[in-house]
């Protein structure tokens, strides 16, 4: 009798064995990522790629990552319905791109001057989104891997940028919809445009000032065209990383658990370190170039100038309310609520 239970074991160890094998063995699960930044980009480079790596190695290659950089597989605007749809399985959101969905909500973080940098950033918007748009991703559909701030933007330009009336009837290219007021406010003019196609604009003159971050401004470029950098330091765009529901609803339990709790925050920290060390290093590239080329400049701005920039964009702290209002949101409570976030982290809101 003890021999046929020992046997029993046995054989029921082997076939475990030979189960896991089997599974080693099988097809791995092919997820496709679309980048729309070139390869080049900081994103790209210091997060994207080492992702791959650690998805492949930490889930011993049971799941392969198939990066597309440069937008082949869909443009920066498309980003929601293309990973909505399967065109590929994840993608790099942002959020003011969709003003008009559910993920208005995460453009509270996208007010002009209220967040400083990528880490604080980070921790603020991921407090907000837990407690305010946690439903916001599944409503439209998407699986939520995590939120992201960027540095800072810059203004670029054609010509220097050294005082606010320097802005006047500048065609300037507006980060989102909420940016158009403001520019207009400057006295410029707003112009909506996708990060990819701002580098031909800038060059052929359709537009002279683009906004953007110190590490986009590397990966695109833009500073060949536009080598005139004001240190705006605004605004902070809020991102995120979604998934195709359809793909992280078929991936197995334990896949879907190690994603959840290991890999889809480490590619967000990823994301977040490459953000807070570039804008040092974009900095530094820029002004070797502009050396190089003996045309261009890094412009910092007084704080007397920088505040004729900051005082006209107050309206657009009570807009966003309201508009919250609209949309059956409890925008004075989101609003309250972000602030005492903000505080938590160090920052004061600026209205």
């Amino acid at each position: 009798m003890k021999t046929g239970k020992s046997l029993i074991a046995r054989c029921t160890v082997a076939l475990l064995a030979l189960a896991a094998a089997v599974a080693m063995a099988a097809e791995p699960i092919q997820l496709d990522l679309g980048n729309w930044t070139p390869s080049t980009h900081h994103v790209a480079v210091n997060a994207l790629e080492p992702w791959k790596k650690l998805v492949e190695d930490k889930t011993r290659n049971r799941v392969k990552v198939n990066i597309h950089h440069g937008a082949v597989l869909g443009a920066s605007r498309a980003t929601l319905s293309d990973v909505k749809g399967g065109a590929y399985h994840v993608g790099l959101m942002i959020s003011s791109y969709y003003y008009d969905t559910p993920l208005f909500k995460l453009t509270i973080g996208e007010l002009p001057f209220a967040l400083a940098g990528p880490k604080e950033g980070a921790k603020i918007m991921t407090e907000f989104v837990d407690r305010y748009a946690a439903d916001a991703f599944d409503s439209i559909g998407v699986k939520n891997m995590g939120v992201f701030t960027s540095d800072p933007y810059l203004l670029m330009s054609s010509k220097p940028i050294r005082r606010l009336e320097d802005m006047r009837n500048k065609k300037a290219r507006v980060p989102g919809k909420a940016w158009v007021q403001i520019t207009k406010d400057w006295g410029a003019v707003p112009l909506s445009m996708q990060l990819e196609e701002s580098y031909t604009a800038l060059e052929r003159g359709t537009l002279d000032v683009m906004q953007t971050t110190p590490g986009s401004a590397i990966g695109f470029r833009y500073y060949e065209p536009a080598p005139y950098v004001t240190l705006l330091n605004a605004p902070t765009v809020v991102g995120g990383m979604i998934m195709n529901k359809a793909f992280y609803d078929a991936l197995p339990p334990d896949l879907k658990k190690q994603f959840d709790q290991e890999l889809n925050p480490a590619l967000l920290q990823m994301i977040t370190n490459s953000y807070d060390r570039t804008t040092s290093e974009a900095l530094g590239k820029m002004r070797e170039a502009f050396k190089a080329k003996g045309r261009g400049e890094i412009i910092e701005l007084s704080n007397e100038e920088r505040l004729k920039f900051v005082r006209p964009t107050a309206p657009e702290w009570a807009a966003w309310v309201q508009e919250a209002k609209k949309r059956g949101y409890p925008g004075d409570e989101m609003m309250a609520a972000f602030k005492a976030i903000m505080s938590k982290h160090g920052l004061t809101a600026p209205f």
